[in-house]
């Protein structure tokens, strides 16, 4: 690594003012997070409005069962860019090295092994998260493609977190970026041109991440911007780092893996009260719930670099004012995200679906119910993943188990008992105002603390 760009990196985590570098950071990883959206979303719209509404509940379905997939790139790409932040702010590089090439090697064993047991168990799997008869077939297409790409997907996902950590936010927006319209110009072509379906919505999905993957491997190897190197020496399994990843590591995967559990509580719910047609509901207002929350994912990818080596560092009173700064500007965007989304609930939802204009309008009400809640998930993503950030995980564990474990499921079973599936959509917003009030009383003597 050139050491002139280790050395810009640490003066300006050090030293550039915390608002300056809150959005220096923030802003590419929301168009990162922007583009990774559209990854999936693109392919619900192409498939919503050529193959209809049984296909989109097949592909919401699948991605559900992604998301458990998911949360064991995001284990140990948060937990790898976390470790590497600290050593970076202890500006032990060669450690960080080590770190990274210890990353690449899950992700590439770790997705093989992913690839094989998916496909061994894959119509079971597909039937737990509520597959039906008519939603098994698009399902099983679509999904049994994407497990050949799983090494790809862990390692263009896994690896954006450490891209920004090293001093990199525009790499990892414009890799994603990339992806992204690839994307869609092969959606456009397998699915509307040559008619493949599903099939080609996957086959799209996968050929653009296997691209993306490509670029992270020219970064980290050939570019002159890379603050981290590559090296073959490193790509090998290490039990401490391997530890280390997972306790960072535990808080985000339990964050999406129990997403991924409650998405079994949650279908199985709508099937009960509503049929596949609450399925397709639910995969559309989560379609736009993802595309809302993307400004704040970009602010908690975006913070937490910054936080990580600030602390690393013993500068404390600087840690403290970036969570502060992270939170106000994510509880402001989703304020005025919701604002906006209430008074176009009814086109936002028409947006994403084939149904008429009188079945969308009495669907819409829906939406409106399920986002309330997103002003109080902001503020408990961005302060939960303080813990995590300063490299002390068990608190950040506790608070998501709290909400993920005991919150969303117990109310997705009590509320409907009362108001039916009207219940199923306050479920949500309900468990975000419980866990957000939570986390305010548990981080307040932490920043007292920093603050002192």
């Amino acid at each position: 690594m050139p050491a002139g760009k280790f050395t810009q990196l640490s003066d300006e985590f050090r030293n550039q003012k915390i608002f300056s570098l809150v959005l220096k950071y923030s802003f590419p990883a929301m168009v990162g997070t922007f583009m990774f959206t559209v990854y999936n979303v693109v392919d619900r719209i192409f498939i919503s409005r050529v193959l209809g509404n049984e296909a989109i509940a097949g592909v919401g379905i699948t991605f559900q069962i992604f998301m458990l997939f998911i949360a064991v790139g995001v284990m140990f790409g948060i937990g790898g860019a976390t470790l590497a932040s600290l050593q970076m702010g202890r500006r032990n590089f060669r450690s960080a090295e080590r770190i990274l090439g210890t990353m690449f090697w899950i992700f590439i064993y770790g997705g093989v092994l992913t690839c094989v047991l998916g496909l061994i168990f894959l119509e079971p799997i597909i039937r737990l998260f509520g597959g039906t008869e008519l939603t098994l077939p698009y399902a099983k297409q679509y999904f049994g493609i994407l497990l050949f790409f799983m090494p790809f997907d862990f390692m263009a996902m896994g690896t954006n977190n450490i891209i920004r950590s090293e001093g990199n936010p525009r790499f990892s927006m414009w890799n994603i970026a990339a992806g992204c319209i690839s994307n869609i110009i092969l959606d456009y072509i397998f699915i509307l041109v040559l008619g493949l379906g599903v099939g080609g919505a996957a086959w799209a999905t996968g050929i653009s991440k296997l691209l993306s993957s490509v670029l992270v491997i020219w970064h980290f190897t050939l570019s002159h911007r890379r603050t981290l190197t590559l090296r073959w020496k490193n790509i090998r399994f290490n039990k401490l780092i391997f530890v280390r990843m997972c306790e960072i590591g535990l808080s985000p995967f339990l964050m999406q893996g129990i997403f991924a559990l409650v998405a079994i509580v949650l279908n199985n719910s709508l099937l009960r009260y509503g049929g596949d047609t609450a399925i397709t509901v639910m995969t559309i207002n989560s379609t736009i719930f993802m595309l809302m929350a993307i400004p704040n994912q970009g602010i908690v990818m975006g913070y937490q670099p910054i936080a990580g080596y600030n602390y690393g560092a013993r500068l404390f009173a600087r840690t403290a004012e970036c969570l502060k700064t992270a939170a106000f500007f994510g509880v402001v965007i989703t304020v005025l995200l919701l604002g906006i989304v209430q008074l176009a609930a009814p086109w936002a939802f028409g947006a994403l679906c084939n149904y008429d204009a009188e079945l969308t309008n009495s669907w819409a009400y829906s939406l409106r119910i399920l986002i309330l809640g997103i002003p109080f998930w902001s503020f408990f993503s961005i302060t939960s993943t303080f813990f995590q950030a300063t490299g002390r995980p068990k608190m950040t564990i506790f608070l998501n188990i709290f909400r993920q474990v005991l919150c969303v499921p117990g109310l997705l079973l009590l509320l409907p008992l009362f108001w039916g599936i009207n219940g199923i959509w306050m479920a949500l917003p309900l468990a975000d105002l419980i866990a957000a009030s939570v986390t305010f009383f548990l981080i307040m003597p932490e920043m007292r603390r920093l603050q002192s």
